[in-house]
């Protein structure tokens, strides 16, 4: 998983665009108390740690230890991604592409709303669209994929305010929904196509555009992911 992370443009472009998004929204100023659900290889602590102290919280002893190992996070929690212990409070959570893995995510947004100090902010990925619902999906054990507007609605029932939305993947959209579609019922399997070369350097650039647009307040009409930062009310 961390090699794909890490090498992957997907992984790369996304990490380009949480960045460039947030930066904007929330000064990195390193004093804030950051919870990182679903936490997995620790990927996201390098760049996280810019907003201050991070915990790691995850359901997998496995990823729990490998971020150990890797001495990152500065703290580390085991728990499912649904239900914040401990009763700490945080300036900022974050779930990347975390959301569609629990079954019952309104119970997950109260309780990461619970979570949080008054005005605390939640950020988040997740894949758009459930007509693109397939295979990958499967594969990767999503419950759902998601609209804007359901997204919306959700946030708001937890006490969560949106502050922004946007899908974002945009240039690459048409061939994933492409592929996804062709692959819709077929053995349950990711669709993850190696690149190399100019083909990663021209799609991270793209993304990297992306999150320029974004950054600027920017929104895009589609995209295979979609991003939301939200405030508790």
């Amino acid at each position: 998983m961390e090699k794909q992370e890490r090498g992957y443009w997907w992984h790369i472009g996304r990490r380009d665009v949480l960045q460039s998004v947030l930066s904007v929204h929330l000064s990195p100023k390193g004093d804030l108390k950051v919870l990182d659900v679903g936490c997995g290889t620790g990927i996201n602590y390098a760049w996280l740690k810019e907003w201050g102290k991070i915990t790691g919280l995850d359901p997998s002893p496995e990823a729990l230890s490998y971020c150990r190992d890797k001495k990152v996070y500065d703290e580390l929690i085991e728990a499912p991604g649904e239900t914040i212990p401990g009763g700490k409070q945080y300036d900022l959570i974050t779930a990347f592409d975390v959301l569609e893995h629990i079954k019952e995510d309104e119970k997950a947004l109260r309780s990461w709303q619970a979570a949080l100090k008054p005005g605390g902010f939640v950020f988040i990925s997740i894949p758009a669209y459930q007509w693109l619902f397939s295979a990958h999906d499967v594969a990767l054990h999503h419950m759902r994929r998601y609209s804007a507007e359901e997204l919306r609605r959700k946030f708001i029932a937890a006490g969560l305010t949106p502050l922004f939305i946007s899908p974002f993947f945009f240039f690459t959209f048409p061939i994933v929904a492409a592929v996804r579609i062709f692959n819709r019922g077929s053995t349950p399997k990711t669709s993850y196509v190696e690149t190399n070369g100019i083909a990663d350097r021209v799609l991270i650039w793209l993304n990297h555009l992306e999150a320029q647009f974004l950054s600027n307040g920017g929104k895009l009409p589609w995209g295979s992911s979609l991003l939301v930062l939200a405030r508790k009310r």
